[in-house]
């Protein structure tokens, strides 16, 4: 059975930190691997339905390009509905955690290659170090 997820639902858990209307519904995508895709012209209805109920404020921020950009974030009411809008989703679908997306592996494996090579860089580094400490000693 799959179990529909509203806007409502997937906004306020994408709000976990403030972002404006694309970086929502980016959010929304990469959390739930591509599945859920909220179109902007659902999006914007639904945010503007949040902060009638008092769920979420905005903000604008001047754009790079001079046009302004709308910010949401959850208001003290909304972080309560996000909260029980998890629980509800946790209690159909049991509290299993699922394995990480082949985008995450792929970002954590780059990220511990880049890891490993600073980590030979200092090694080869104190290595120098060293040894131009001994020839100076001699």
């Amino acid at each position: 059975m799959n179990a529909p997820v509203t806007a409502r639902a997937a906004i306020l858990q994408a709000l976990r930190n403030p972002g404006y209307g694309l970086q929502i519904a980016t959010r929304i995508r990469r959390c739930t691997d591509g599945r859920v895709r909220l179109r902007l012209g659902s999006l914007y209805p639904a945010l503007r339905e949040l902060q009638r109920r008092g769920l979420v404020r905005s903000w604008n921020v001047a754009g790079a390009k001079g046009r302004p950009r709308t910010y949401y974030e959850l208001t003290a009411k909304g972080i309560a509905a996000a909260a029980a809008e998890r629980e509800a989703l946790e209690g159909l679908i049991g509290r299993e955690r699922r394995a990480p997306s082949a985008e995450t592996i792929a970002l954590m494996s780059e990220r511990l290659r880049r890891c490993v090579s600073v980590s030979a860089f200092v090694l080869k580094l104190q290595r120098g170090v060293r040894e131009a400490t001994r020839r100076q000693g001699r």
